[in-house]
């Protein structure tokens, strides 16, 4: 169902973007919405910009499936997660720093091999900088995380150990990416195509696994949201504004680094030193 509603939606506005020659990226649906609310977006770009933003299909489908399923009580349960808060102030850290850390070590690496040239051109002026990040919270964060590790994660947790659910849950968030990525770089050939999406893939199971790291020792989607809207906004201002290939190829390589470290530490069956959350 996610896959349906996002694609659909999405494929909609690409299409119609194409036509008028639309940007769809995180920084420009920002200016959209921007011109939206000052009622300065032409008609048929607030058509686009609409069909491209409801494609919540993760949201969408976790609380309609979840009604229907499980009713009131995992609607509950759902919301519970969704909104839990109350963690150590250790993992509120390691959110805000983990993509912090991401993005200065692959800006510092892209830096040295560049010969310690960096041609920076910021995406969105750095007075928008919280604007954009309450902005990711909403149609990234929101738009996914009770999706992916709220109604998913637990669910195939129950059904396999955290490192093979992260495979499985990462090669899904990646493929429900597909459309987006082909229709930025489908004109640089078949051949780049294919490395793109699979650098995508494995990028993303990287990811997921440091994410579900993260959601199996604080069973709360709402540092997940916090995450994922704070990752995008980071690697925005500091990674994608740096033009620099290699920061941007390590980004997506990174990961992997301390997905491994933290598979060796805490195992694979948990990814934590308690059990991990499971739907019951």
């Amino acid at each position: 169902m996610a896959f349906v509603i996002t694609w659909t939606l999405q494929l909609a506005a690409i299409f119609l973007a194409s036509q008028q020659n639309m940007a769809l990226s995180n920084e420009t649906n920002f200016l959209y919405f921007i011109d939206l609310l000052k009622m300065k977006l032409p008609p048929e770009q607030v058509l686009v910009y609409s069909l491209f933003t409801l494609g919540m299909g993760p949201l969408i489908s976790a609380v309609l499936v979840t009604s229907i399923v499980d009713g009131k009580e995992g609607l509950k349960k759902l919301w519970q997660q969704s909104t839990k808060w109350n963690v150590n102030v250790k993992w509120y850290l390691v959110t805000l720093g983990l993509p912090v850390l991401l993005s200065g070590i692959s800006v510092g690496i892209g830096w040295l091999a560049s010969g310690g040239k960096l041609t920076y051109s910021f995406k969105l002026p750095l007075e928008n900088f919280l604007p954009f990040f309450l902005y990711m919270l909403i149609f990234t964060g929101i738009a996914e995380e009770p999706g992916w590790r709220g109604f998913a994660l637990p669910r195939l947790q129950s059904l396999y150990n955290a490192e093979k659910a992260s495979w499985i849950l990462g090669i899904l968030w990646s493929v429900w990416h597909f459309p987006f990525i082909i229709y930025y770089t489908y004109n640089t050939g078949i051949v780049p195509l294919l490395f793109s999406l699979l650098g995508l893939t494995l990028g993303i199971v990287g990811w997921t696994i440091v994410n579900t790291w993260l959601y199996n020792n604080t069973s709360s989607v709402l540092i997940m949201i916090l995450l994922h809207g704070w990752g995008n906004t980071v690697q925005s201002y500091l990674v994608l504004s740096s033009n620099n290939m290699t920061a941007q190829t390590l980004y997506g390589i990174l990961p992997w680094v301390i997905a491994i470290i933290l598979v060796r530490i805490y195992g694979k069956e948990n990814l934590s030193r308690h059990l991990r959350p499971q739907f019951q």
